[in-house]
């Protein structure tokens, strides 16, 4: 046997294990997982109880997956066999990898919705209310597809005073999200041009893979940032997509949505009809009370008034002069009474009312009034004060 070189070998044994498994599916859990080589490329195990594989996965198939890789996830694996002679290692290179137990795009969905619950898109204090009366709003959707015809329908059918601006996106396959995600931020941007009041993003029904941009992070991202009130209408009413979480409300459908939006005219023609006679009943009632709430203010102004304030004064003054012509005739009957009594108490100590009783009051030259006997001598001119006159004599000596 003539001898071969390892090269030759190898050849032959890549040659004998590639070509039965060039198609192959095989299941178990990743190991060893690191994320993306800097090349873009995958390298990881796969392994079960017994055994373990080499696991390639070419950055082209890594990046059309919609999940997260991870160690421990059990995934099936469909590829084939591929021999590195140079180092005489065989390796299992993906070209489809799929979730066991849930679908990829359902893990992936599962995936999505727990990292945006965590960073707090979902929560409703984020959410704003719709404003009842939109007079401009915004259709972010397809075109050409049916959805778009029946919002418009369902809205003229409405009210035909409000405006839509259709804003034409792709909502399905490679890119979708990013359309998506850049009209509804443009729309953010212009907004102080255009006006808008409500924005409804969505399209029509489909398979989980046919909604999928409407489960991706830019459009999640752009409707949580979007100042303007988003309204999800995605799919049918059984289909559940991120957008519908996030956004500030959820339509079953797009044309829900447009009925959710649009308010009816007519009902609105009754409404102003109501506003109208709840307004003119409360104007009747209000002139009413202006009407008797200015009578009551002429009385008191007529009241009030300069000739009603000069009246009352004069008649105060009346009043006043009255009391003062009383006080006075009582105050000079009490001071003639009280100055009659006086002139009796007067007259009473009148030393000359005691001269009309036969006395009378002796003084001396000098005018003293003389007391005793003593005060005299012979020879002494006094005066005697009678009744009625004087009467002068000169003192003598006493006769014995």
């Amino acid at each position: 046997m003539d001898p071969i070189t390892v090269t030759e070998l190898s050849q032959q044994l890549k040659r004998a294990i590639e070509a039965p498994f060039a198609n192959v599916a095989v299941t178990g859990e990743l190991g060893n997982y690191r994320g993306q080589h800097h090349s873009g490329h995958v390298y990881c195990n796969l392994k079960d109880e017994g055994a373990q594989i080499r696991l390639i996965i070419w950055r082209g198939t890594f990046e059309r997956l919609r999940f997260d890789l991870k160690d421990g996830l059990e995934v099936t694996i469909t590829g084939k066999l591929d021999v590195y002679i140079r180092r005489g290692e065989y390796s299992l290179v993906a070209t489809s990898v799929e979730p066991r137990g849930l679908g990829g795009l359902q893990l992936a969905f599962q995936q999505m919705y727990e990292r945006l619950s965590a960073a707090g898109l979902f929560d409703d204090a984020h959410k704003v209310a719709l404003p009842q009366y939109p007079q401009r709003v915004a259709l972010v959707t397809s075109p050409t597809g049916a959805a778009v015809a029946d919002m418009i329908t369902t809205a003229r059918r409405r009210n035909r005073l409000v405006e839509l601006l259709v804003v034409p996106v792709k909502v399905q396959g490679d890119g979708a999200a990013e359309h998506i995600a850049r009209a509804i931020r443009r729309l953010n941007a212009l907004n102080d041009a255009l006006g808008i009041d409500v924005m409804i993003v969505g399209r029509g029904g489909g398979s989980l893979e046919d909604l999928w941009a409407f489960n991706e992070e830019p459009v999640a991202r752009a409707i949580y940032d979007s100042e303007i009130p988003v309204v999800s209408a995605v799919g049918h009413e059984v289909d559940t997509t991120i957008a519908d979480l996030v956004a500030d409300l959820r339509a079953p459908t797009p044309t829900a949505a447009a009925e959710m939006v649009i308010p009816e005219l007519a009902q609105m023609a009754e409404l102003v009809q109501e506003y109208r006679l709840r307004l003119t009943r409360g104007l009747r009632h209000t002139a009413e009370l202006w009407k008797e709430r200015l009578g009551n203010l002429g009385s008191r102004l007529q009241a009030q008034g300069p000739l009603n304030q000069l009246r009352r004064e004069q008649q105060r003054l009346d009043y006043l002069w009255e009391g003062l012509q009383g006080g006075m005739k009582h105050r000079m009957r009490a001071s003639r009474e009280q100055v009659a009594g006086l002139g009796l108490r007067l007259n009473a100590l009148n030393p000359l009312a005691v001269l009309q009783r036969g006395y009378s009051i002796t003084r001396n030259e000098a005018g003293q009034v003389i007391k005793k006997a003593s005060e005299v001598k012979p020879g002494d001119v006094i005066v005697s004060k009678l009744a009625d006159g004087e009467i002068t004599s000169k003192v003598t000596p006493r006769r014995s």
